[in-house]
């Protein structure tokens, strides 16, 4: 598992992901949108799943004391190699399975936004969940990212659907087949809930973006802005979040 992982983060373009376009641009903006709202300020944060650090160094330029780690040591090369990296409290690789490096109750909020695309069963879900609550403070929140089994099929058929039987093995077959896992919204939900987490917010963090992409990257700047408001508007809602690409659970530690 993590070899595919590390395998695939080395050959793809993270950094750049989340702004090649209007359409990737959604899920950035909605997820700093709900970060703004919620995370009390100097708040010490621990991204446990950073990528490149994008979140890490939003939250850091905004006056947070963030620790970043990441997997993959590919990533973490990037978020050092960054300019601006001195304004991160730490940098380093680690694994979301074990934390043991951090003792308990140790951040105000922990982001957990990459690792659970990837695990294969609900033990590892699980386990990781319950590490990110672990070192979170009493009353602090966690928030976890994930892919959802639709919005995967959704953004990944064919015009023609003729790799509709290949699409439907990946995402449904349980064995490994790859750095990709997708779960239902419910999934999510449920494991957050055992591990001692109260639900604040489930976000579908970009809608419908993946059947109307084109359509969003054509638009003008005016009329992008009024997608946005539409798509805010809507991103709790349950007929959403089943449909996003990527779903985002906020909840408090009890």
């Amino acid at each position: 598992m993590y070899e595919n992982i590390k395998n695939y983060y080395e050959n793809y373009d993270e950094d750049g992901r989340l702004f090649r376009d209007n359409a990737h641009k959604v899920e950035y903006l909605t997820t700093v949108r709900y970060f703004d709202s919620l995370f009390a300020p100097n708040s010490h944060i621990l991204d446990a799943c950073a990528g490149t650090g994008n979140y890490s160094f939003y939250l850091a330029e905004r006056g947070h004391t963030v620790t970043a780690c990441d997997l993959v040591p590919h990533n973490v090369d990037i978020i050092k190699s960054k300019p601006n990296a001195n304004k991160l409290a730490n940098i380093s690789v680690c694994d979301v399975l074990d934390l043991s490096r951090f003792p308990d109750n140790s951040f105000d909020v922990v982001l957990c936004m990459g690792a659970l695309y990837h695990f294969q069963t609900n033990d590892l879900r699980e386990k990781a969940v319950k590490e990110c609550v672990r070192v979170c403070k009493i009353d602090g929140l966690v928030v976890l990212a994930y892919i959802t089994k639709i919005g995967a099929i959704l953004a990944n058929i064919n015009a023609d659907a003729s790799n509709m039987d290949g699409l439907l093995k990946v995402i449904y077959d349980t064995d490994d087949r790859g750095p990709f896992y997708c779960v239902y919204p419910r999934e999510i939900n449920d494991i957050a809930v055992n591990s001692g987490l109260e639900r604040i917010f489930h976000i579908g963090a970009d809608g419908i973006i993946q059947t109307i992409g084109d359509k969003i990257n054509a638009a003008t700047d005016e009329n992008f802005q009024k997608y946005l408001e539409y798509h805010f508007a809507t991103c709790e809602d349950e007929n959403i979040i089943g449909t996003s690409i990527h779903g985002l659970w906020i909840g408090k530690k009890l």
